[in-house]
This record gives C-alpha cells, sequence and structure tokens, in this order.
C-alpha cells in the first residue's frame, strides 16, 4: 500500500505520469465507471515501484496480488452513494468521502489523498485533505480536453500537450516538471 502510494503520487506530480493518468480525473463525475478510465501508460507505471520491491526480496506473485487488491478496493472508492463511514474507519482506512477530493479540480484538492487502501500515509505525510475543509467539490481535470468525447483524444490529449511543450522550449526537463 505504501507503495501504491508513492506511485500514485508521483502519476500525479511527474509530467509524463500525469500526462497519462490525467484520463482518469478527466470525468466531470464520479461514479463507478470513472474507475476504469485508463491512460494509454497506466499499466507500466506501476513497474517502476514494483520492480525495487522485487529486488527486496518480496515475491512476484505477492506483489501482484497486492496490486489487484488495491485496484479492487479503489474501484470500490468511486461512488457519491456513500457519503461517510464512522470516524475510526475515515480515520485509518481510503473512504469514498477522502476519495471524492483526491478526483476535485479546485486548488485545496489537487495532489491529495493518494492513499490507496489506507489514508495514514496522507496524513503522515502531508498529502491529506477532508471534504469538511475543501469545501465544494468540481470533478474533472483545469486543462479539460476540447474533445471530451472523442475516446481517442481523450486517451492522447495531455501526451500531445506535453509534446507540443518539450518542442516549443526544447526543454526535455518538462517530461519530469511540465510548465504552468
Amino acid at each position: 500500500d505504501l507503495a501504491y502510494y508513492w506511485e500514485h503520487r508521483f502519476v500525479h506530480r511527474v509530467g509524463l505520469g500525469w500526462a497519462t493518468h490525467a484520463v482518469h480525473h478527466s470525468s466531470p463525475y464520479f461514479n463507478i465507471s470513472v474507475a476504469y478510465r485508463f491512460g494509454p501508460l497506466d499499466g507500466l507505471m506501476p513497474l517502476f515501484f514494483h520492480i525495487p520491491l522485487a529486488l527486496l526480496g518480496f515475491n512476484p506473485l505477492v506483489i501482484f496480488l497486492a496490486e489487484m487488491i488495491v485496484q479492487l478496493y479503489q474501484t470500490l472508492l468511486h461512488t457519491e452513494v456513500i457519503k461517510k463511514f464512522p470516524r475510526p474507519i475515515e480515520a485509518v482506512f481510503n473512504t469514498p468521502s477522502h476519495h471524492r477530493v483526491h478526483h476535485g479540480s479546485n486548488p485545496k484538492q489537487i495532489d491529495t489523498n493518494f492513499g490507496g487502501i489506507l489514508i495514514v500515509w496522507d496524513k503522515l505525510f502531508g498529502t491529506f485533505r477532508s471534504e469538511s475543509e475543501v469545501g465544494e467539490i468540481k470533478y474533472g481535470v483545469n486543462r479539460m480536453p476540447t474533445k471530451p468525447l472523442n475516446p481517442l483524444h481523450l486517451q492522447v490529449h495531455e501526451l500531445v500537450d506535453m509534446f507540443k511543450d518539450v518542442w516549443r522550449y526544447k526543454d526535455l526537463r518538462i517530461l519530469i516538471n511540465p510548465p504552468e
């Protein structure tokens, strides 16, 4: 779960990661279908965090099963139907309430609540925000595609924009840290 936290934080903070993960966040809605919106490189990103686990001696099958459990749990978080769980659960586990904040596009909501199953990582590393402290949640990304109903455009628009920025600025560091 800790590896998932850092991988999820990475794809939000690093240009190439966000260019693929933005597909998942691009919906103006928050429901179970959002859980299945994957970007073109989303399957590759976890490898950069799983390979070191395997090199540390963790069984690759255990790593794979842990990733599947986290992904299943994450799928269940994509709902507005469940409002809040009892306080002890909200204190330890990632819940739909916490994940709604994660999908918000307002300034107080961006880059928060990266946890997979546990929300304690966000509390430990200072990335936690509760629904009560962020106010109304507006879903989606701030730089929405011009043709949101075109699936191909949705899959590649952030990647294309990122490579246009690389070409414009002649600076490969944009792949890591995109310009504002």
